[in-house]
């Protein structure tokens, strides 16, 4: 009620008109890209902003005549005298320093936001913050370097997705140019799809989330693409020993039209065949991606682009012992993902900007079975098709209103099984498809309410509707959901509102300046999520199906507030930061034991859903500036659900709290880059982090001539620790070139300690069929268990 009561009197609230405000774009002198994390302050009186991710800064100041220094680590540093009257836009270039030392900036944001900026639980990283960073097989990674930061965990090496503040993987809103991702993984984890030749930045929000973004309730990765250049042809890209790259951009019209196409494809099957590997015969890994961008500026205030992306994997074990259909033959992975995004932006004057997006996504995955006696295909499939509009409006400048809309909708096929072969003992299984609308309008409101404090309040209103063709199940009273107890149905036709929900989600952001280097922040948000996927493994599979909420799968919902200190040291060079989270889960997706998701005709009577709670302390530490660079970050958080259904078969662990399987209380990164030279430099990083949650048996039983486990509370121990380092060196060929041909060279040790991680921890009994004296011995799965070296060549022209 407060925030409905602040946004509508916000319009009325009357501001000293002495002030004024400017705002433009700082480019690169030569490429005319966007630079980002740009300084720009106002030496007469201290005031001061940066820029983001696409070049843009903005400030308020009183009116008058000042010198505007304008400065990067990496660009010569530039004077204006500026004489301010009334709002004005002021466009600057710099040019990149080609004959010092680098100092490199870790964040591609500037120290100074750290403590300015709205909001808890916001980070921004370049794609040149990252390129110092250890990769894993040579390759800078955006989802491996998420793991660095405070509050992301996984559950495992070589798994897909990430972990936020307690929630699950699904929970996590990916986005690339505004079109979501719903696998962000090539080779089962080992890579993410995003080229690191074609993006920019990302801004990933784990705690003060704007009301622009909804539908998961963890947090949101927002990866932006590069702007193409627009002034002249230059080509570049990277061979290494798993996987080779190629980015070529060009201007079509100058100045005005220009686009680039970036690729990516893997070479392990061939290396397979030459490094003869017995117990990897017949497996199979490869994959390629595109990614593609067109942009077109008519006049200098409208912006037209269109972005596309493509990738495709391929994933087989031999007798693959995770395949969930069959145990008899090979089971091959296929999985491919397509998007595109078209995107109008028009600039009206300092005031009021529009931008209209439209986004189709579509997400495909098979497994594959070849041999004779089982030969089958499943298939499982996803589209989403968007339109959101987002309009900014200055209603003067010490205030700034965002509002909007999107509409968006879902079409899933949850799986489709078909014989490939006449010898084949499968049957025909066809799921009923589900469809689902999700329409959503928003409003924040940005508030310099004193040179201490600034308000940001938001408020999203979400409607959703779950559509048929469908047929709803109903089961008899008092009794468990069970496809036993279904006492009759209602069929819907196509089109027909089977289910709605509707909600509003408020933000609330508030950041108080203790001084100049200093400020204490606090953010509340809520979020909905009307999409799950259902996994019956550890790590997600690339067929795992996404379920959308229905008549009996009810929307998650999560509260989060959070509260943090942040501090810069010694003029920004170095930066710290505590941050204090608790988050509220309603009706968190959970199975029932012994149940089978895939092609299951009723989901309802697997899923479970209950309530629970995550709590936490993240520290980071980060120097900025210099020849050494890096960061320090140790969390600590807990997890815990409950699910206290009306009878016994729909109750875990007897009504009692458990963790889930992602819990991993204890979590520590150390990440560190130096610059030997302007040539060369070394990176390293370590990781630690407690063992997941896994259910351990608590005794065994013997029966019908067999020895079983028993199993008498879930997730109530860990798996060890895990504990992993990794050292990289990059050696610059030509440092002192900002044309013509430059190349480098990455050379990259995954895993030095070659330390052997339990992924995984399982039991068996060496003689099953001997009542008394059966041993069963402890197991451990480890899925890197050796060092892995790479070596990169990376070339731009």
């Amino acid at each position: 009620m407060l925030i409905l009561i602040l946004l509508g009197f916000m319009p009325f609230l009357s501001f000293s008109q002495k002030r004024v405000k400017i705002k433009g774009t700082i480019k690169h002198n030569q490429t005319k890209l966007p630079l980002f994390g740009v300084n720009l302050i106002i030496t007469e009186n201290g005031i001061g902003t940066s820029t983001d991710s696409a070049g843009y800064y903005e400030m308020t100041i009183p009116t008058g005549s000042y010198l505007l220094e304008i400065s990067h680590q990496s660009y010569f540093k530039k004077y204006q005298k500026i004489d301010v009257r009334r709002d004005m836009v002021m466009d600057y270039v710099l040019d990149e320093k080609v004959n010092e030392l680098e100092e490199v900036r870790i964040s591609a944001n500037s120290s100074e936001q750290n403590v300015k900026r709205l909001g808890t639980g916001m980070t921004t990283l370049s794609s040149r913050t990252l390129k110092k960073l250890p990769s894993l097989l040579g390759e800078i990674d955006i989802i491996k370097s998420l793991y660095t930061l405070p509050g992301v965990t996984s559950v495992g090496e070589g798994a897909s997705g990430f972990n936020v503040r307690g929630g699950n993987i699904d929970q996590n809103l990916i986005l690339l140019d505004e079109a979501p991702i719903f696998n962000s993984s090539h080779l089962m984890g080992f890579f993410s799809v995003f080229n690191p030749d074609a993006f920019r930045d990302f801004n990933f929000y784990r705690g003060g989330i704007p009301a622009q973004f909804g539908g998961r309730i963890s947090s949101v990765l927002n990866v932006n693409l590069k702007d193409a250049n627009a002034t002249k042809l230059s080509i570049n890209g990277g061979v290494g020993t798993i996987s080779s790259r190629l980015l070529i951009e060009t201007p079509i019209i100058k100045d005005k039209m220009s686009m680039y196409v970036a690729g990516r494809i893997s070479y392990i099957d061939q290396l397979m065949q030459v490094i003869k590997i017995k117990r990897l015969a017949g497996s199979k890994a490869n994959f390629y991606d595109l990614t593609a961008k067109l942009e077109y500026r008519p006049t200098t205030k409208d912006r037209i682009s269109i972005s596309a992306f493509q990738g495709k994997d391929q994933f087989k074990l031999a007798k693959d012992s995770i395949s969930a259909i069959d145990d008899n033959g090979d089971a091959l992975y296929d999985w491919r993902t397509t998007n595109a995004t078209a995107s109008w932006s028009h600039y009206y004057g300092p005031k009021f900007s529009t931008r209209l997006v439209g986004v189709y996504s579509n997400y495909d995955a098979d497994i594959i079975n070849s041999d004779s006696l089982t030969a089958f295909k499943l298939n499982y499939n996803i589209v989403y098709k968007s339109i959101k509009g987002i309009a900014t409006y200055n209603l003067n400048p010490k205030n700034e209103i965002d509002f909007g809309f999107q509409f968006n909708r879902y079409d899933i096929q949850p799986g489709l099984m078909e014989p490939t072969l006449p010898s084949s003992n499968k049957n025909l299984i066809r799921l009923n498809p589900e469809s689902g609308i999700e329409t959503a309008i928003f409003v924040n409101d940005k508030i310099e309410i004193s040179k201490k404090v600034n308000l940001g309040v938001g408020l999203r209103y979400v409607s959703y509707q779950a559509l048929g063709a469908s047929t709803v199940y109903n089961y008899e009273a008092g009794k468990p959901i069970s496809f036993l107890n279904i006492v009759d149905s209602v069929a819907y036709d196509r089109g027909k509102v089977v289910k709605s929900y509707g909600s509003f989600e408020p933000r609330l952001s508030l950041n108080f300046n203790i001084s100049a280097s200093s400020s204490l922040k606090f953010s509340a948000n809520r979020m909905k999520q009307f999409i799950q996927l259902l996994s019956g493994t550890t790590a997600a599979l690339p067929t795992d199906r996404w379920k959308l909420s229905d008549t009996y799968i009810k929307p998650q919902m999560a509260d989060q507030f959070s509260m943090g200190y942040f501090k810069n040291f010694k003029e920004k060079s170095s930066e710290a930061s505590v941050e204090v989270f608790y988050k509220k889960l309603y009706d968190v997706v959970e199975y029932k034991d012994g149940e089978t998701l895939l092609l299951n005709k009723f989901p309802e009577t697997a899923i479970l859903q209950g309530d629970g709670y995550a709590y936490g302390a993240e520290f980071f530490v980060k120097k900025n500036l210099g020849t050494f660079t890096g960061w320090l970050s140790y969390t600590y958080s807990q997890t815990r659900i409950k699910v206290a259904g009306p009878t016994e078969e729909e109750t875990i662990n007897n009504g009692k709290y458990f963790p889930p399987i992602f819990n991993r209380p204890h979590s520590f990164n150390a990440i560190g880059s130096y610059q030997v030279s302007r040539k060369v430099s070394f990176s390293s990083n370590l990781n630690f982090s407690s063992g997941r949650a896994i259910t351990y048996p608590a005794s065994k039983f013997y029966t019908s001539g067999a020895v079983l486990p028993y199993y008498n509370s879930r997730n109530q121990s860990q798996i060890p620790n895990y504990l992993r380092l990794d050292l990289a060196m990059n050696i610059e060929s030509h440092p002192y070139r900002t044309s013509g041909y430059r190349g480098s060279w990455n050379v990259s040790l995954y895993n030095v300690m070659a330390r052997k991680n339990a992924y995984s921890v399982f039991f068996r009994s060496k003689n099953p069929y001997n009542q008394f004296y059966s041993k069963v011995d402890i197991y451990k799965l480890s899925v890197l268990g050796t060092i892995i070296p790479s070596v990169t060549y990376n070339f731009k022209f």
